[in-house]
């Protein structure tokens, strides 16, 4: 094997490994279970509303697909790297002939793969929905969809790199807040842009820019509204997602390079 493929494998088999680690997480289960749960309620939702049914079998499930995928992004992705320190199986790993980056890349390999499995799941459960009501399926959900998962990719890179320098707690609680952040930069921008408070409005505009901006990649509204979304819009806010997520990543191997585990 050429030493270019040797890397690549050495992240393919911790990415394996850690998809078994993480299927054995029963919190995974117990979110998935909600989740459908949830999926299934907007029947009875759209039975006490007055208004469109489709649309809200349409908000619902994705919705529901959007907030328990982050829950699962966030509480199973801080625990990818810390609980390697914690059972000391770190030194075991980083004594073999692997670098720090390739053990970071085989974890995020392997949760963003079993965010794909739960993606799969969800959606296959929303689309049973969908069909038993005689809603109608349109293109724009299955792109709204994939931003979704664009957005888990991004928040588990988030959570990837808070535990590359901090433990499990802070880690999740920086991960959340950026998450909540990520979807108000707009309202605060627009507060920022409308108060009198000195140098306010530069501070807004620059965590505008700065942090991840994830109200780019929601447009569930306009899916659940049965609008035909621009492609181009959807095709900018992935690739959006994946230059944030890989500049993280390469931060949080810089971080993690220099981590001194004695």
């Amino acid at each position: 094997m050429t030493p270019l493929f040797q890397p690549l494998k050495r992240v393919a088999v911790l990415a394996q490994n850690t998809l078994r680690e993480a299927v054995r997480n029963r919190l995974l289960y117990n979110l998935l279970f909600f989740a459908i749960l949830m999926i299934a309620s907007s029947v009875a939702l759209a039975e006490l509303h007055l208004g469109d049914r489709d649309r809200i079998y349409r908000d619902v499930g994705l919705s529901a697909i959007a907030f328990f995928g982050a829950l699962i992004a966030i509480f199973v992705g801080i625990n990818l790297v810390n609980r390697e320190i914690a059972q000391k199986t770190i030194y075991t790993l980083l004594s073999k002939p692997l670098y720090r980056w390739e053990f970071l890349a085989g974890k995020y390999a392997g949760l963003v793969g079993l965010l794909a499995f739960q993606v799969v799941v969800m959606t296959l459960c929303f689309l049973g929905v969908l069909w038993l009501q005689n809603a109608e399926i349109t293109a724009g959900l299955f792109q709204a969809i994939g931003l979704i998962y664009a957005e888990l990719a991004l928040v588990t890179a988030l959570a990837l790199f808070f535990s590359s320098f901090t433990g499990s707690y802070l880690a999740g609680m920086f991960t959340l807040a950026f998450w909540i952040a990520g979807h108000l930069l707009a309202d605060l921008r627009s507060f920022g842009a409308h108060s009198e408070v000195e140098g306010l409005r530069a501070l807004t505009e620059a965590l505008y820019w700065t942090l991840p901006n994830l109200d780019r990649l929601d447009l569930k509204s306009e899916a659940a509204a049965g609008l035909t979304l621009d492609t181009g819009r959807v095709i900018a806010a992935g690739a959006y997602a994946a230059c944030y997520s890989l500049g993280l990543l390469l931060a949080a191997a810089f971080v993690f390079r220099r981590r001194d585990f004695q």
